[in-house]
């Protein structure tokens, strides 16, 4: 098995030697400020300052210029006195690499930009936002299932719970969230949080849990404010909006990043997610006119969490390629967002409760 400074080394060689031929001007030199600019396009998970640390280390004549045999010099050196000089710690970088070369592959759209997150990611901090949700929601429906002796579908008693979005409770503001984590049984809630956990984690290790956070809190607001305004006389329950804003926030990185992705890649990604999308969509259509009231599925939720998934997607997700179509994309979503999100808190404030 090959060491691990050997590993480090032949993943690096593939990596900034390419940048910097890809940029180096005619006398063979970068300067080293625009040679960190240039890498923290394509190393958005290292620090400014860690970049900073790291070239000015592989600057050993101090000119303020990085050449082709200081870059040679940093990738063949021995990974662990690159980090003693520099002042930087490889942090576990061999404890994580097997677990985030997957979520690297199904995140990141470039190669490059796959081998350097493998390398630096540390796990600090670690991706806690969806597992800290996901529990939540498993304990709190644990805790009304033994309460009321119904582990399997909607108890009736919940009707009347203080956290279920009642559209005739609009001014209590909190449960245009708390619905999130009430479930309408135990296929309901296992769905969301095996689907919340596939599709959240590997985000979160890529692009960070507040990025994830306000994309899945948006898709749960989405869901409550459209439900309030086109299907306001169904109770509302389920983190859904959430989970479908995170199917299509793998959408909105196909947006963000088409053009740097194989075309395979960034093809499969949309079908899958559009199947999946549609199967579920059909199934709530059916269980919307097929079930008891008390076990209705609104599926205006699930489409406003979509639509709330994708707009924030493309406002909030690390762009690895940025462009003059990114940019459009980007105010697009903003005003789509805002547009919506404030038509829908007007509806609420001035509509009388019925």
């Amino acid at each position: 098995m090959p060491s691990e400074n050997i590993e480090m080394g032949d993943e690096t060689s593939q990596t900034l030697s390419w940048i910097f031929e890809r940029y180096v001007n005619s006398d063979g030199e970068i300067p080293v400020k625009r040679f960190g600019e240039i890498i923290e396009t394509y190393r958005s998970t290292l620090s400014e300052r860690t970049i900073e640390k790291l070239l000015k280390y592989a600057d050993t004549n101090k000119d303020g210029y990085i050449n082709k045999h200081e870059i040679v010099a940093l990738e063949e050196q021995d990974a662990e006195t690159t980090a003693r000089g520099a002042g930087v710690s490889r942090k576990d970088v061999t404890k994580f690499r097997r677990g985030v070369k997957g979520v690297g592959r199904f995140i990141l759209p470039k190669e490059e930009d796959q081998q350097i997150y493998y390398e630096r990611y540390t796990c600090l901090p670690p991706p806690l936002f969806m597992i800290l949700i996901s529990v939540i929601e498993i304990g709190i429906y644990i805790y009304y299932a033994a309460l009321y002796g119904n582990w399997l579908t909607f108890p009736r008693e919940l009707l009347q719970n203080p956290m279920i979005f009642n559209p005739r409770y609009r001014d209590q503001v909190w449960r245009f969230f708390s619905y999130m984590f009430l479930h309408a049984g135990i296929e309901h809630v296992g769905f969301n949080v095996l689907v919340q956990l596939i599709l959240g984690i590997p985000l979160e290790m890529v692009h960070g849990s507040w990025r994830v956070g306000i994309i899945y809190l948006s898709g749960v607001l989405g869901g409550s404010l459209a439900s309030s305004v086109f299907d306001p006389y169904t109770a509302l329950v389920g983190a859904s909006g959430g989970v479908y804003s995170l199917f299509t926030a793998q959408l909105a990185n196909v947006i963000l990043n088409g053009d740097v992705m194989h075309k395979l890649s960034s093809l499969a990604r949309t079908a899958f997610v559009t199947l999946i999308l549609c199967s579920d969509f059909g199934y709530s259509i059916y269980r919307r006119f097929t079930s008891e009231v008390t076990s209705q599925v609104s599926f205006v939720a699930h489409v406003a969490g979509a639509i709330a998934g994708l707009t924030m997607g493309l406002i909030v997700l690390l762009n690895f390629k940025k462009n003059l179509r990114d940019k459009i994309a980007f105010w697009i979503a903003v005003v789509v967002y805002i547009a919506f999100l404030l038509f829908a808190i007007l509806w609420n404030i001035f509509r009388p409760v019925d």
